[in-house]
């Protein structure tokens, strides 16, 4: 009984994978059932039975990668005496998670952009929660006079879920003439780059980043 649940632990993953990949290049609408269980080495049937069909699976994608903002976005409650650092730290690590793993959070940034109908309870539920939970952040920060008293903290954190969301799907960095080319020698420092000029435009200077 132990080997079965097991396997079907092991093959059920090897498809939530399978699609997290193929979801992330190719958007919802571009992949098929048959893609995703030919990519994942299973039984094209076996995601009707573990995910109950493509939308399931879709789902259970956005939910992982949700759940994985949310983990993060723990950090936040508790940003000690330096809440615009707390920030920083909490971007650097999405943006951290996001470059080497790149479908671990590219799917959620792909549904931000365009919307489809079995992600949004998904994102309604769970990355609405995700994005209030950077706003109270930077209400705390407010508080703490880290942070320009006439700073509107949700369009702040919208605004920065939007940086780095542009720039991980859309962003071609060899595309772009030197001359118009962001600073930094990889993209964790060039997207940081971007983010941490816009803290700095919104912070009292209390806080030094770097």
């Amino acid at each position: 009984m132990k080997d079965v649940a097991q396997n079907t632990k092991d093959t059920s993953g090897k498809i939530l994978k399978a699609a997290a990949k193929l979801f992330a290049r190719y958007g919802y609408d571009g992949v098929s059932v048959k893609a995703i269980s030919r990519e994942a080495g299973a039984n094209s049937a076996l995601i009707s039975y573990y995910y109950g069909g493509k939308p399931g699976l879709y789902q259970a994608v956005l939910k992982q990668q949700a759940e994985t903002l949310l983990r993060l976005a723990e950090r936040l409650k508790e940003p000690g005496p330096a809440p615009l650092a707390c920030i920083l730290a909490f971007l650097d690590e999405v943006t951290g998670i996001f470059l080497k793993e790149p479908e671990s959070l590219h799917v959620i940034y792909r549904e931000f952009l365009t919307p489809t109908e079995p992600g949004n309870d998904i994102v309604r539920q769970q990355m609405l929660a995700f994005y209030d939970r950077m706003m109270e952040a930077f209400e705390n920060a407010k508080a703490s006079q880290s942070v320009k008293p006439e700073t509107d903290s949700r369009r702040t954190a919208y605004v920065l879920i939007c940086i780095i969301a542009f720039y991980l799907m859309t962003y071609n960095y060899e595309a772009i003439s030197e001359a118009n080319r962001l600073p930094g020698d990889d993209d964790f420092a060039r997207l940081r780059f971007v983010y941490l000029d816009y803290l700095n435009t919104i912070s009292t200077g209390r806080e030094t980043l770097q």
